[in-house]
């Protein structure tokens, strides 16, 4: 996806933001209700079935809206302790939000992680740490510093709170998608709808005058079509993921795609030149992700025994 809106965006086209993302979940819902009428056998069913959802069970739909209330309020927490804190100790900090994961995956679906996977877990926190760990124009690392005052402890609270609401919107999704009441597809068109709904506001209130001055679509063109279409198949690929494995899962997938995402940028864009901590923390993230899914090594666990 980073790629695609690198490409978008070397178009030369100013688009807004909000509004691709806008559009992004109304074609997700869309491609949701396209394939809801294949399992249904036809349009008609497709939408018959999603009416019956919103006028017989209101008060049972409207928790769909609670995951885009969750990463809208995360995403302007993230934007408060970005104001408020270094960008090292942002980035650190706001890995944490693996881990927040991991303890309400346990909490609120019961799942259990053993004591090797939680020490995955923290590798994995590291290793995401390390690769993203914010570099200078010269190539260099940012140092890691951080003062104790109010803006400190603010921005500390909000990326905290931030991780929080992500983990907790994750888990959410899940449990609401790997309910056996309904089609994956039928789910994935509910939180379209009101993820819509949420970046419609979203894009009003951040960019309202320039939507009223030039509209929702300025500054489009072929190449943002394109990225339209990777932020919705890439938004129904993580449902599929949570649906079929889980939000923990998931998070080892996002940490694998920034380091191929990454390297692809080094050796293709040319726009970043990996240093020994990319090295070390995509080293680390991937054993992370062996270490989890398969466990310690049978020589490992030979001496231990």
């Amino acid at each position: 996806q980073v790629i695609v809106i690198k490409f978008a965006r070397s178009g030369g086209g100013q688009y807004l933001n909000t509004s691709v993302v806008f559009f992004a979940e109304v074609l997700k819902t869309l491609i949701s209700i396209a394939l809801l009428s294949r399992s249904e056998g036809g349009f008609s069913p497709a939408l018959n079935t999603l009416k019956q959802q919103f006028t017989n069970k209101p008060l049972s739909t409207l928790r769909f809206c609670v995951p885009g209330l969750a990463y809208t309020i995360m995403n302007n927490l993230v934007f408060l302790s970005l104001d408020k804190l270094s960008a090292a100790v942002q980035q650190v900090t706001y890995q944490l939000k693996i881990l927040t994961a991991a303890v309400l995956a346990v909490v609120m679906l019961g799942k259990r992680i053993d004591f090797v996977q939680w020490c995955s877990l923290i590798l994995l926190v590291a290793g995401v740490s390390l690769v993203q760990w914010p570099r200078q124009p010269t190539g260099a690392a940012v140092q890691f510093e951080l003062a104790l005052d109010t803006d400190a402890v603010v921005g500390l609270v909000a990326v905290v709170s931030a991780a929080f609401m992500g983990g907790f919107a994750g888990v959410y999704m899940e449990m609401v998608l790997k309910q056996k009441d309904a089609s994956i597809w039928l789910r994935n068109a509910q939180l379209g709808i009101f993820g819509a709904v949420t970046a419609l506001i979203a894009a009003f209130v951040n960019d309202g005058q320039r939507i009223r001055d030039d509209g929702l679509l300025q500054g489009y063109s072929w190449r943002t079509l394109a990225a339209i279409f990777t932020l919705a198949t890439g938004g129904l690929l993580v449902a599929v993921v949570i649906k079929y494995a889980d939000n923990i899962l998931r998070q080892f997938s996002t940490a694998l795609s920034i380091i191929i995402t990454s390297i692809f940028s080094a050796v293709v864009l040319e726009d970043l030149v990996p240093d020994s901590l990319f090295v070390v923390g995509a080293f680390i993230a991937i054993s992370s992700t062996f270490l989890y899914n398969l466990g310690l090594p049978r020589w490992v666990t030979g001496v231990a025994s």
